[in-house]
């Protein structure tokens, strides 16, 4: 019950009885109550979960926090369970793989869990690499006669070829390139 108090023009309310504060939490329970999930609601949550738990065993391997056999362990615990383990796994790996990083973590997952053929993936992740090279030098080249151009000259003025976005354009576009190629691979 609210009542109104008046004072020098100031209205003031006041609560006579105090009403139940429910959390956050029981205000989504009690609303969702009567809903269901289908299977394939369900399947989805599994398959966010198992990714979720993917990707949190590789970035612990890779930051030292977990060794080889304990992350084993846990997979293979999962895959007895989720069959499609294995191909989340398979996927979160590969997209680990980069032109710029240290990739000897990843590899070495890739060979002692899913027992892939390491030396194909490194090839193609060589070749892409030397794609990137063919194309940062044809940039600073590019890069070059823009200043020349513009009579920019100099020891000191050296171009940067990784700036700009169609720089970062052509990254992505190797990179993508390079995770089409992977996954055809490991199908």
């Amino acid at each position: 019950m609210w009542y109104k108090i008046r004072f020098n023009k100031i209205i003031i309310y006041e609560v006579a009885e105090m009403a139940e504060i429910k959390s956050t939490l029981d205000i989504i329970m009690e609303r969702t109550k009567n809903l269901t999930m289908t299977e394939e609601e369900k399947a989805t949550f599994r398959r966010k979960e198992m990714a979720g738990k993917v990707r949190g065993w590789i970035q612990k391997y890779q930051d030292g926090a977990i060794g080889l056999d304990k992350l084993k362990a846990d997979f293979e615990k999962e895959e007895a369970e989720y069959p499609e383990a294995l191909h989340i796994l398979k996927i979160k790996l590969l997209d680990c793989l980069t032109l710029t990083g240290d990739n000897r973590s990843i590899l070495r997952l890739l060979e002692d869990i899913l027992g892939a053929n390491t030396d194909s993936i490194e090839n193609i992740v060589q070749s892409s690499k030397r794609d990137v090279d063919v194309l940062r030098a044809r940039r600073i080249e590019s890069l070059g006669e823009e200043l020349k151009e513009k009579k920019i000259s100099g020891s000191s003025v050296v171009p940067n070829p990784n700036h700009g976005v169609d720089w970062q354009k052509s990254m992505l576009e190797v990179e993508s390139h390079m995770k089409e190629q992977l996954k055809l691979l490991m199908k």
